[in-house]
């Protein structure tokens, strides 16, 4: 393998992250800063890409490697953007490590492994059916979910769990929560990863393990202030998203579809404006009055995905 190449996606990936960091840090009270610069940033890297297919000779199939090495570069990427992630949600509570993370599976994946990035699901082909895969998974799944929300939150407290909507707030936080946030926790847990295990392993470990990475993934908001029992929840749920979003990627073999649910879920959910006499009139049974709708929404999920998505 050419330790060159490697380098210079390392030093790329630290450089791109150093950038975005930097304006968080500089623009402390403007949020926007950094969250632009996240989303024009792959600007230049879709233009490098688009040139670098055509004049490189890369893959339509991805190299035959052992399992130890399979292991050590998903093991890699993941504690690289772990390095980025951390101090990003410590020190601005917000996710910066995404555009950097995007840079790292993208390069990895083209100047690496010498592979095209649609062998791991970034795929441009039918995209209007894939968008309509995204929407009706969402529709489901999220639908699912606050539906049973609000009926299960109104009938232990005969409340409301919402006081309003902000559709402006929903409507800005979209382009950053799916080019950003949706390309790279599915191009790294589904596609990347996914990929890579589901040619070692059998489907379903190789879902099982991304899961279990993706779970992880999201101890970081639980650590300031240090909150054992809400990590614990906060790593759970994800980790069974994580095997909705695994399976749906098995079948479907194309990222788009999830990468617009992932950005929808993030996106409607930021636009909530939740009642806090609600909740906390919940006290008690808020766990359960959460487990009841994760569990009827995963299970309206995962019988969506085993009828109705096919490979896009």
């Amino acid at each position: 393998m050419n330790n060159n190449a490697i380098a210079k996606v390392a030093l790329t990936y630290f450089a791109i992250a150093a950038v975005i960091l930097l304006s968080a840090h500089f623009f402390p009270e403007k949020v926007d800063v950094p969250i632009i610069f996240s989303i024009v940033l792959l600007v230049p890297l879709y233009l490098w890409y688009k040139e670098y297919s055509i004049q490189e000779r890369i893959s339509d199939k991805i190299a035959e490697k052992e399992k130890t090495s399979v292991f050590l570069w998903i093991f890699t990427i993941f504690i690289l953007a772990l390095l980025i992630r951390v101090p990003s949600a410590l020190l601005f509570n917000m996710p910066y490590e995404k555009t950097p993370l995007i840079y790292l599976v993208i390069l990895t994946i083209a100047v690496i492994e010498k592979t095209r990035i649609s062998v791991f699901g970034f795929k441009t082909g039918n995209f209007g059916k894939a968008l309509l895969y995204g929407l009706s998974f969402y529709a489901v799944w999220g639908g699912t979910f606050f539906l049973s929300l609000y009926v299960t939150v109104y009938a232990f407290t005969n409340q409301s769990p919402a006081t309003s909507y902000d559709t402006l707030l929903f409507l800005s936080a979209m382009p950053f929560q799916t080019l950003c946030v949706g390309i790279s926790e599915e191009g790294f847990f589904r596609g990347y990863a996914q990929t890579h295990l589901e040619r070692i392993c059998s489907p379903r470990i190789a879902i099982l393990i991304q899961a279990a990475l993706f779970g992880v993934w999201h101890f970081v908001w639980n650590l300031s202030p240090f909150d054992p029992f809400g990590m614990a929840q906060y790593v759970m749920t994800t980790f069974f998203i994580g095997l909705l979003f695994g399976y749906f990627y098995h079948k479907s073999k194309n990222l788009t579809p999830l990468i617009f649910a992932h950005g929808l879920w993030n996106s409607v959910s930021q636009g909530i404006i939740s009642s806090e006499a609600t909740f906390q009139s919940l006290q008690g049974i808020q766990l359960l009055a959460l487990f009841l709708p994760y569990a009827i929404s995963i299970a309206a999920s995962f019988f969506f995905i085993k009828f109705f998505v096919k490979e896009i």
